[in-house]
């Protein structure tokens, strides 16, 4: 492949009201680089709608026939987590690139069998830890390693959303078992940024809790959920940082997400309406308080990102489909030119580590080393 050639796309899971439909179709129709070729999903007739809809050269129902079309280059998943790892299985054998969707898995054995693979087959993969991919958040880790706020000594970082309604047919998302909930979604984006500013995490100290259990269908019926609600921890980083996480999926009105880091010399706090990685981002940089200021400031100040840090697409910064985008992008220029893309399944793994660790703490009362 030629470093001008469109990388063609391949996506599984194309019908609506999925993460698919919503993020990586509207993704791959707008970043540069990339074409869709061919839509995959359960049924003849939806796979054909979604192919009529996105403007697919192809539709597949079933992954067997996608795995085998030469002229699909890459796969993405973005279905349930529970199917993650035998359709990202089939395209590996298959030896085609993938960019499956976070959680990388039911479960951390999963996740590492789905690496395996991939690295026995010299195969480039992501996983959709697309947060990342926030103008903001990139350019606020380029602040921090060029000692914007002087060593980096602790942070703060909160997300916390309201209680949504679940479709009868997607009940899978109220059930622990199925890799859903404020652990597995929330939290595991949630720290991923912090990971991907400040560093792995060493240990932690964790609870989940489900403290609002009673749920409601969109047609108006009830459940409870079974998957947990609330997360909060104490971590501790490389290098000595140390600091808070709190995700509720409880509260009324939504506050958003919010990281502070505080340094010997400063503090850069990113905060957002909604989830993260979905929503615009805004950095501030200060003195005990966020912004762009010195020790001597008493305020905070709102950071400009540079140009070279947004992106010109038809799909816009708030949309689900811009950092997918961007990102499926940056892995389709990893692809062309024979360079490792992060984060890949390796970065999955360790996330689905650090969950493990939270879980472990939260059960057994202790502090877990990841």
């Amino acid at each position: 492949m030629s470093s001008s050639d469109p990388v063609r796309v391949g996506v599984v899971g194309a019908s609506p009201p999925g993460f698919g439909d919503r993020a990586h179709l509207p993704a791959v129709e707008s970043a540069p680089g990339l074409v869709l070729e061919a839509v995959c999903t359960t049924r003849e007739e939806t796979a054909a709608a979604a192919a009529n809809k996105w403007g697919a050269r192809k539709w597949y129902a079933g992954i067997e026939g996608l795995c085998n079309d030469p002229e699909v280059d890459l796969i993405t998943v973005a279905v349930r987590p529970r199917l993650h790892h035998p359709l990202t299985m089939a395209a590996l054998a298959a030896g085609k690139p993938v960019f499956c969707e976070w959680p990388l898995a039911l479960d951390t054995t999963e996740a590492v069998e789905m690496n395996s693979a991939a690295r026995g087959g010299n195969i480039p993969t992501a996983v959709g830890l697309q947060g990342r991919f926030a103008p903001a958040v990139a350019w606020a880790r380029r602040l921090v390693a060029d000692g914007a706020v002087g060593k980096p000594l602790s942070f703060v970082v909160s997300q916390m959303l309201s209680k949504f309604d679940v479709d009868r047919d997607r009940a899978w998302l109220v059930h622990h078992e199925e890799a859903s909930g404020a652990l597995f979604v929330a939290f595991g984006h949630v720290m991923d940024s912090v990971r991907f500013i400040l560093g792995e995490v060493e240990n932690i100290s964790a609870r989940q809790l489900t403290l609002s259990p009673a749920g409601v269908y969109t047609d108006g019926g009830t459940f409870k959920w079974q998957t947990a609600d609330t997360v909060m921890a104490i971590a501790e980083l490389e290098e000595g940082i140390s600091g808070t996480a709190y995700v509720s999926n409880t509260t009324s009105p939504p506050q958003g997400y919010s990281l502070r880091i505080i340094g010997e010399e400063g503090q850069l706090l990113l905060g957002a309406p909604s989830y993260y990685q979905f929503s615009p981002v805004r950095v501030s940089r200060g003195p005990l308080q966020v912004s762009v200021g010195s020790q001597e400031s008493d305020s905070m100040e709102e950071v400009e990102i540079p140009a070279e840090y947004l992106s010109t697409m038809p799909v816009t910064e708030g949309s689900a489909g811009y950092n997918v985008g961007r990102a499926l992008a940056d892995f389709a220029d990893s692809i062309r030119q024979g360079r490792r893309f992060r984060p890949d399944f390796d970065d999955g793994v360790n996330l689905h580590r650090l969950l493990d660790a939270a879980m472990v703490s939260s059960k057994e009362g202790r502090r877990v080393t990841v």
